[in-house]
């Protein structure tokens, strides 16, 4: 999906019905983004942006999310987008949220009323808010692959994964003797 289409979806709103990411599909998302107010905001001494309407460091996050969905995945049927749009993109918001509060944090750390210092809880909730994700990718078997084999820049050998290369060693020891002088 063009990012063109990513700007012709209603994103941010409450509104379920995000629109068409193709011919007759249609994405539904859970994906309600609140107006920015900079009292209430743990980040807006940071943010770049106007401070006016839908936060904006969430509705680009929102807006990068969908793209790379929709770019990625773009055979996924309704039922697909659906289950995404309801079940993970409602955790990709809260995630963001998360990340809003670590990023004001002065400490990673915090002191208890009895002196123990600990990790701040926003980091485990982070934690795990992304593994419930990856397991959500999982789910929908969605989860990158890392099975095909890997594009070797600068390799000329004909092995593979399971295999090697059968001329890894001639190649680095014609590398070791082009290096003359040099002491490892």
């Amino acid at each position: 999906m063009s990012e063109r289409n990513v700007k012709n979806l209603k994103i941010g709103d409450l509104n379920l019905d995000k629109g068409l990411v193709r011919e007759n599909v249609t994405m539904f998302a859970w994906d309600g983004v609140q107006e920015c107010d900079a009292d209430t905001c743990p980040v807006s001494n940071l943010c770049n942006y106007i401070k006016k309407g839908k936060c904006a460091v969430q509705m680009s996050y929102l807006k990068a999310l969908y793209g790379a969905i929709l770019g990625t995945y773009k055979y996924l049927d309704e039922a697909m987008l659906f289950k995404i749009g309801m079940q993970i993109i409602p955790l990709y918001v809260q995630l963001v949220k998360m990340q809003m509060v670590e990023l004001s944090l002065e400490s990673p750390t915090y002191t208890t009323d009895k002196g123990a210092v600990l990790p701040h809880p926003i980091y485990k909730e982070i934690r795990e808010t992304l593994k419930t994700i990856h397991i959500m990718w999982k789910d929908l078997d969605l989860a990158f692959s890392f099975n095909s084999k890997p594009k070797l820049s600068g390799s000329t050998g004909t092995g593979d994964l399971e295999h090697g290369d059968p001329t890894y060693y001639k190649r680095i020891s014609e590398e070791e003797t082009n290096h003359v002088g040099v002491i490892r």
